[in-house]
């Protein structure tokens, strides 16, 4: 029995993994996501939320400077300064985007979307027909607006244990390395991650994601449409004009004590690429602080502390182009799996039978 359903599993699976790729259609809607990059709110680059960025950044310039050094040319050196978006990182930033956008609506979104059905179905039959739970057909428009707000917090607080796992776990290290490798942040910086990093995060994330399908399965869509802004949630609208993008960027701006303690600020994720020993295993959190400051992870550095960005003592030739970032993660995975195969227990026994001579 149990191979019929792992097999029908797989089945189900497999059509939406090809799915951009095994018709026409396909292909034409993948690349319709492409061309909706700036203008559908479900793209972390759409234009309201750049442009709340850029407000975001245009504050810290006021702030910066005294009021008679305002200029045009000033903003725009301040806020697209040449050494950093035409760094030889940046430019690899900008490959590796192409890249990977095609590679993410060809291969990866359609495989996530397929793994998240799949763990809907199973999550509905394992709280709904087998725990009997009766998820709600109806909420009201407060109750609606605090589910999505909890669900945003579970699922970002799954964000931030895959996060430290991604940290501190040699294996998945080794791909996550990748994203740490840019010696100086844009905000295209934030794309510069493995394919692997997703699978990782999905899965840590199906419980969330199972919970979800089935709490909202029963409620009319225009009860859930009440609390979405054009078809994007409220919640994550409102975190889409915080000025998320400026995490990766050049600018160290704080939001404030509180803030910087709730929300994952620009000045809070730079910290976390830092190169500093002091900032390593320091801010995991993905969209929220908070995980951080309750878990003891959370450091804010001191105003006008310059940072550096990078991979302390790794070698840069390893993560120079753009085949390296792809390929070069999986080639040190097999190293780490070689050498713990050979450090283990049958290692040991098998080099024990060589010395007995048998």
């Amino acid at each position: 029995m149990w191979i019929e359903t792992v097999q029908w599993l797989f089945e189900r699976f497999s059509e939406y993994a090809l799915s951009a790729l095994s018709s026409w259609n396909g292909v034409v809607a993948a690349l319709g996501e492409i061309g909706g990059t700036f203008t559908k709110l479900t793209s972390g680059l759409a234009w309201p939320y750049v442009l709340a960025s850029m407000t975001v950044a245009g504050g810290g310039y006021l702030l910066s400077k005294p009021r008679a050094a305002w200029s045009t040319k000033s903003f725009s050196a301040f806020l697209f300064p040449a050494q950093v978006l035409a760094h030889p990182s940046a430019k690899l930033d900008y490959r590796f985007y192409v890249v990977s956008t095609l590679i993410n609506v060809f291969l990866c979104v359609p495989m996530l979307v397929g793994f998240s059905a799949l763990i809907g179905k199973i999550g509905r039959v394992v709280l709904v027909d087998y725990a009997g739970w009766a998820p709600p057909d109806t909420l009201s428009v407060p109750a609606l607006f605090a589910a999505a707000l909890g669900f945003y917090l579970l699922h970002d607080f799954m964000n931030y244990w895959s996060h430290v796992l991604l940290h501190k776990v040699p294996l998945l290290w080794a791909f996550h390395q990748v994203h740490h490798s840019a010696d100086v942040l844009t905000p295209i910086s934030a794309y510069r991650a493995h394919p692997m990093e997703f699978f990782v995060t999905a899965t840590l994330r199906a419980p969330v994601i199972g919970l979800a399908f089935v709490f909202y399965q029963a409620i009319p869509a225009q009860e859930i449409a009440a609390t979405a802004v054009f078809g994007v949630s409220l919640v994550g609208f409102l975190y889409g004009i915080s000025g998320f993008h400026l995490q990766h960027s050049h600018l160290p701006i704080s939001y404030g004590p509180l803030l910087n303690r709730i929300l994952v600020t620009p000045i809070v994720h730079q910290t976390h690429h830092s190169n500093d020993p002091r900032h390593h295993d320091k801010n995991f959190g993905v969209k929220f602080a908070l995980w951080d400051w309750i878990f003891g992870t959370l450091c804010v550095p001191a105003r006008h502390e310059r940072l550096q960005f990078g991979l302390a003592g790794a070698n840069k030739e390893d993560f120079a182009t753009v085949g390296k970032l792809y390929v070069g993660p999986f080639k040190r995975a097999g190293g780490l799996i070689r050498r713990s195969l050979a450090s283990g227990p049958f290692a040991r026994s098998q080099n024990a039978v060589r010395s007995e001579g048998l």
